[in-house]
């Protein structure tokens, strides 16, 4: 089976040959540590940014197939609505409707499509996945942080507006984009810590979740949610949008074996802690991935991967051990395996 067939069948809840293990973002030095590669990307210096990202990916799709890694990222420049923010920081820009013109979006010209198709085109036999945002993360993150506290309260229409526009141009992205070749496509929308949401259930609700179902009514392919941090007060809204699957489930933050027990047909992804990567021992990682096995492998229901991303600080005998322990794991039974003719 291919490492694609393994991702699609996990989202679909079919059997598979082995659980795959996925990951968002790769650190590529601390790769190259854990597992003696050479992840240097050789690029002409006046080479064109597509050019450099096909670069880029030939390097992905050679390190994903020695370390297991199942699946691929387009760029987020391609698809994924941007943020307002302040030059090499997180701060939102946005206090006012004075300041929506600092809201500049991709222009979305032939040109970048037919650079995009030859990522695509690109994806070896691994699953490729695009980023977008549903404006559940982006709403409160492209804003100054007080702003949007005062605009929960006093101004609605301010939000409305800013979602409007995150929502008229991811539909237009996923028009065009979910029939190119991309396999499944990875939402990222960050709202909550492991104490629970960023802001109320109520604006969630009435405010932001009916611009966030247009845009999952327009995904056509499998889809992933994700958000760090403990979102069960509103889980039930978010299954509803219908995602395949839910990521990174964080350690500390989601209840799994709720999330199981109430929802045995969405995939569930993850979750081995990103402090255990950067501080914890080998040992102590190797449990944590028999702990998310233990937890969340059921009804081929199940990808591994960290509760995150594999980062800079990671240790890379942790990363390594990580990846060992997933792939010792990952053989499935013979009966529960697919049958390929």
């Amino acid at each position: 089976m291919t490492p694609r067939a393994r991702v699609l069948n996990a989202l679909a809840g079919r059997p598979v040959d082995r659980v795959p293990w996925v990951e968002h973002a790769l650190d590529l030095t601390v790769i190259a540590k854990a597992f003696d590669l050479d992840c240097t990307q050789h690029v002409d210096p006046d080479a064109s940014r597509i050019e450099q990202h096909l670069a880029a990916q030939r390097l992905a799709v050679r390190v994903a197939h020695e370390i297991g890694r199942c699946n691929l990222e387009i760029p987020r420049h391609y698809t994924m609505a941007p943020r307002a923010t302040a030059p090499g920081s997180h701060k939102g820009l946005i206090h006012s409707a004075d300041d929506l013109h600092k809201l500049v979006f991709v222009e979305l010209t032939q040109q970048h499509w037919d650079d995009m198709q030859r990522l695509v085109d690109a994806k070896d036999d691994l699953a490729l996945s695009i980023s977008i945002s549903l404006g559940i993360g982006h709403i409160w993150q492209t804003m100054d942080l007080m702003a949007f506290a005062i605009a929960c309260l006093e101004d609605h229409p301010l939000l409305r507006s800013i979602l409007q526009r995150y929502t008229d141009f991811t539909c237009e992205v996923l028009d065009r984009a979910c029939a190119m070749g991309v396999d499944f496509v990875w939402d990222f929308d960050d709202f909550a810590f492991n104490t629970g949401l960023v802001y109320s259930p109520a604006v969630f609700r009435e405010i932001v979740l009916p611009y966030a179902r247009q845009v999952a009514d327009a995904i056509t392919l499998p889809w992933v949610f994700h958000s760090d941090g403990n979102y069960m007060e509103v889980l039930d809204d978010i299954v509803a949008l219908g995602p395949s699957g839910l990521n990174p489930l964080e350690p500390g933050g989601m209840d799994l074996a709720e999330v199981r027990r109430r929802y045995p047909d969405v995939t569930m992804i993850g979750n081995v802690a990103v402090g255990l990567l950067a501080a914890g021992s080998p040992e102590q990682v190797r449990q944590g991935v028999r702990d998310a096995f233990a937890t969340m492998n059921h009804n081929h229901r199940f990808m591994a991967a960290s509760g995150n991303s594999i980062p800079s600080y990671a240790d890379p005998a942790n990363v390594r051990a990580m990846v060992e322990e997933i792939h010792r794991l990952a053989v499935c039974p013979p009966s529960s395996r697919l049958k390929i003719s």
